[in-house]
């Protein structure tokens, strides 16, 4: 079994991530981030709307943690897409998250962010059982990593952004 741990002591843009992830991990992977909706929704279940819109200075709010993660669903399956075309390079993010930033995520309550990130989550777990062994061998130069990714090193790469979240949603909640 692959270990997927967040490396809670690292910033998310100094991390490195392994590649060329074999195919054996598609089914693990897949579990992984079809199920951190439900997790997340678990751990926010009681959670009040004063403690989950509460910035702490210049950091997102749990709704602005989890906004984020709906808005990263859409270049998650771009990227998918990229390495399923053999595109040389992925699609680059806005590594400032001026979406995440100019959204009003904390006008919405948990439950409705959560049913949102369930929605797009489930696109893209459609999309990803209807892969190929084919699509799984190819591979895309993942752009601020400047490392090639499968289509399996890119789930990893998912569920380590999940869980990394569902940490600092963690550290929100239990600082409150």
């Amino acid at each position: 079994m692959k270990e997927v741990k967040p490396q809670s002591f690292v910033r998310w843009f100094d991390r490195q991530f392994d590649s060329n992830t074999g195919s054996e991990y598609f089914d693990e992977f897949l579990k992984l981030l079809e199920d951190f909706p439900a997790v997340l929704n678990q751990v926010l279940k009681s959670c009040p709307t004063e403690v989950s819109t509460r910035k702490m200075g210049d950091k997102w709010s749990v709704n602005e943690n989890i906004g984020h993660l709906i808005l990263l669903e859409d270049l998650w399956r771009i990227r998918f897409r990229d390495i399923m075309k053999g595109k040389p390079d992925m699609s680059t993010a806005d590594l400032s998250n001026t979406a995440t930033d100019q959204s009003s995520f904390n006008k919405m309550v948990v439950e409705e962010l959560i049913n949102d990130l369930v929605s797009e989550r489930e696109k893209t777990i459609v999309m990803l059982q209807k892969l190929s062994e084919e699509d799984l061998l190819k591979t895309s130069m993942h752009p601020r990593l400047k490392q090639p990714m499968n289509i399996i090193d890119l789930m990893h790469f998912v569920a380590e952004h999940d869980l990394h979240h569902l940490h600092t949603i963690k550290s929100i909640i239990g600082t409150m």
